[in-house]
């Protein structure tokens, strides 16, 4: 046989290898019920003043710049490619109605900027349109001027990737809205629920209304207003989901701490649990942030210093939720040295550590182009979040930003990764075999997905 033939066969057999991990590598996916949707991932971070984190390798991350350079609401929506699309609230002095839009290049997105924003921490977020992937809706809410909820619908891929405006500052709700923006993907892999909460405007009048709009291939609609839990009558707090998103937690300024079972098909809270009612007169604790370890077997939360005065620290405590009484299993993790440390939101990333950010509130927002601190140049960590009390290993001020700084915000993005919720009620579009397929549903995935022609 000559030399050129035995070529040509090693390259046969070596191509009908290939396609035989292929094939087999899908029928994987398929046998276990699983077709991922989202093409998009939680690996970019954009915060702060000019800070970028790249998560694509959690156990060692990278820096980037990024065009941010705000005190508080920010969001970032990546991909393979890397960050493709992101947003923050300005730190002007006129905070409201402040606000920036960048594509991939860091350049802003014509009219992308005046969305209904007002300075505040959890006010936007970036879902991607469940019938179209080129398209995003960025949603804002007004918390006590523009009252609301609102999106605002950009093309990203458009002019090359520079992107374009489709729809801007839509109403979809118009009642004042507390400071908690969030999203979790739909049970079905594809769609998304969107929830805030009500408040009265004042801080007089309570209640506990949730808000749940749905986001499929046919846009955003209103699918429901849940009363459920305990009633909440500021607008400042925050509402976080856990790994899994079936829970739900809910702080506010005056104390209250609540939890919540979510279903994913239905967008139904259920099963509330008080953990800490709002205090009716002050001191209040001002819990601004909380965080859901990765088992779900903690819960911490922040209370920070309210006047910002010498004497008052900023507080992270920590709740077993496992606990027989979780009240009372509340315990101090760390004890803010320092009242200049506003301590802000935390948040967990790839590398299931929770990370906290802070502002240096010594120095003017926005701080001068020389003023990098210990506070305002690193986050703070805390390293193993599923163990009990000071095992949790919480080191301040540890994760160095290099030329970057922060202030109160941490990017508010849902978990982009989470896909379907695989043999649930409402995991409608995967794609799967019956237990024994027959010979004609092989060959028809057969027919549709190996060609023997092209061996």
């Amino acid at each position: 046989m000559l030399y050129s033939e035995l070529l040509q066969n090693l390259y046969v057999k070596m191509k009908r290898i290939y396609y035989f991990l292929c094939f087999a590598i899908f029928f994987t996916l398929i046998g276990n019920g699983t077709v991922l949707y989202a093409q998009f991932n939680n690996n970019y971070w954009a915060f702060g003043d000019s800070v970028g984190i790249n998560w694509a390798n959690p156990a060692s991350p990278t820096l980037f710049n990024s065009k941010v350079r705000g005190r508080g609401s920010c969001v970032s929506l990546s991909d393979s490619i890397g960050i493709r699309i992101y947003s923050h609230s300005n730190y002007t002095t006129a905070l409201f109605n402040q606000s920036k839009t960048y594509n991939r290049f860091d350049v802003p997105i014509p009219s992308s900027d005046s969305l209904y924003v007002e300075g505040w921490y959890h006010e936007m977020l970036l879902i991607p349109h469940p019938g179209n992937d080129s398209l995003v809706y960025l949603l804002t809410i007004g918390v006590n001027t523009f009252d609301g909820l609102y999106y605002t619908l950009i093309n990203y891929k458009a002019n090359s990737d520079s992107g374009q405006v489709i729809q801007k500052n839509v109403a979809l709700q118009q009642v004042p809205a507390f400071d908690g923006l969030t999203a979790v993907q739909h049970g079905n892999g594809r769609d998304w629920w969107v929830l805030f909460k009500e408040w009265d405007g004042a801080g007089l009048t309570g209640n506990n209304i949730t808000y749940k709009y749905k986001v499929d291939v046919n846009g955003i609609s209103q699918y429901s207003a849940q009363s459920i839990g305990s009633n909440n009558s500021t607008g400042l707090g925050q509402i976080c989901i856990n790994k899994l998103s079936n829970k739900i937690a809910f702080v506010n300024l005056r104390g209250l701490v609540s939890i919540y079972d979510f279903d994913r098909c239905s967008g139904q809270l259920s099963q509330p649990i008080t953990i800490e009612a709002e205090r009716s007169s002050s001191p209040y604790p001002y819990y601004i942030s909380a965080a859901f370890s990765p088992d779900d077997s903690k819960l911490y939360v922040m209370s920070v210093s309210p006047a910002n005065l010498p004497g008052e620290s900023d507080t992270l405590f920590q709740y077993d939720l496992i606990a027989p009484n979780i009240p009372a299993s509340k315990q101090i993790i760390y004890i803010y040295p320092t009242y200049e440390s506003g301590m802000g939101n935390m948040k967990m990333a790839p590398d299931n550590k929770i990370y906290i950010t802070a502002a240096d509130e010594i120095a003017s927002i926005p701080y001068p182009d020389s003023l990098f601190t210990t506070i305002n140049n690193n986050l703070s960590v805390i390293n193993y979040p599923d163990s009990l009390g000071a095992a949790c290993n919480f080191q301040p001020f540890s994760f160095n930003l290099g030329a970057g700084r922060t202030y109160f915000g941490l990017p508010n993005n849902p978990d982009y990764e989470l896909g379907a919720w695989v043999g649930s009620p409402c995991d409608t579009l995967t794609v799967s075999l019956s237990p024994n397929p027959s010979p004609e549903e092989r060959g028809a995935i057969m027919q549709a997905w190996f060609n023997p022609s092209g061996i």
